[in-house]
């Protein structure tokens, strides 16, 4: 049988153990074929040839801790990855407000976290440049948020709020006025609900602009590394159209996990049946505390630079125990 791709006159590299590296690789239907002088012989009429031209030719790569989905949807925000200094950052935030109108909040994703002494960003520094409407910025990490005085006052957030359960709003010097920095998601879920729901069209058309841009760079698998009901049902959606495979890591968290559990065998079988080896549905997620960016990663010993903090943990000890025993013993049924 001819191959359908036949690649050539590189250094061909599989992977596999005690395959040596080849100089010609053959394609055939979705698998490779043949290596060396066998897949120059596959080659026919039809068959397309690539000249490597003494280029290199791997495996492609996976990733196990992706979140493509909100990746593609911050490419539609104000862009603050590569701001080198607060005052750039809302110059950016200033320009993508004025263009953009419509927009009921301003939200950014990959502000570098130590932009800010100690990491402490005030909300009265976006508040100068978009007043009216809400902003929330979130660091590259994912675990702290920086706000405006308008985000705040629609969660409620004052100087009587305590801090919640599994988050840190950080206060002014002197006061217990919230300065415009929250710290984990106990803290910043409560203006995370407030964010209008991108309708299903525009997550489908951010996930497959985030996975075609991981498919150029080689990547070939991910993990989403936390899959609510929302990112499930978009992967789902997309599974027949996407240029990558994907796992799906369903959330578990401390206050719900022993009814989400329940659940976990079902929402497996139903991302694993909707594109079968496209889709797996076999992990899930537990946040254990936060992270070492944020001060916010629990410790056996305090922070040098915040003596009276040793993180946030979220879980009790016995409860992520209990938790995952409970996954483990659900193994059979597929999923780890």
């Amino acid at each position: 049988m001819n191959a359908d791709i036949v690649f050539t006159r590189g250094t061909i590299r599989t992977g596999a153990a005690g395959v040596p590296v080849s100089d010609a690789l053959a394609v055939t239907g979705d698998r490779i074929s043949a290596l060396g002088e066998a897949a120059l012989s596959a080659r026919g009429p039809g068959t397309e040839v690539v000249d490597l031209a003494g280029g290199a030719l791997l495996p492609a790569f996976g990733d196990g801790h992706v979140h493509p989905l909100a990746g593609g949807m911050s490419l539609r925000n104000v862009q603050v990855r590569d701001c080198t200094g607060v005052e750039e950052v809302c110059k950016a935030v200033r320009t993508w407000a004025a263009e953009h109108p419509e927009a009921e909040w301003i939200t950014g994703e990959g502000v570098d976290p130590w932009l800010a002494p100690g990491g402490c960003f005030d909300a009265r520094w976006l508040d100068a440049a978009v007043p009216d409407r809400p902003v929330l910025l979130r660091t590259m990490d994912l675990h702290t948020a920086w706000v405006n005085s308008e985000a705040l006052r629609r969660a409620g957030y004052t100087a009587a709020t305590p801090d919640p359960t599994g988050g840190q709003i950080v206060r002014r010097d002197g006061s217990s006025e919230p300065l415009g920095t929250l710290r984990e998601f106990g803290a910043m879920n409560p203006i995370l609900a407030l964010l209008p729901e991108p309708g299903l069209d525009l997550r489908l058309t951010a996930l497959r602009e985030a996975t075609t841009r991981l498919a150029a760079a080689g990547v070939t698998w991910v993990q989403d590394a936390l899959a609510g009901p929302e990112e499930a049902e978009t992967w789902i959606a997309a599974a027949e159209d996407l240029p990558v495979r994907a796992g799906l890591a369903f959330l578990m968290e401390p206050e719900h996990w022993r009814e989400q559990i329940g659940r976990f065998p079902g929402d497996q079988d139903r991302v694993e049946s909707a594109a079968p080896g496209t889709l797996t549905g076999n992990a899930v997620k537990f946040f254990a505390d936060g992270v070492i960016e944020a001060g916010t990663a629990a410790l056996l010993r305090p922070y040098t630079d915040c003596p009276h903090s040793h993180g946030i943990a979220n879980w009790s000890p016995r409860e992520l125990a209990d938790a995952g025993l409970a996954g483990w013993s659900m193994r059979p049924s597929g999923w780890r």
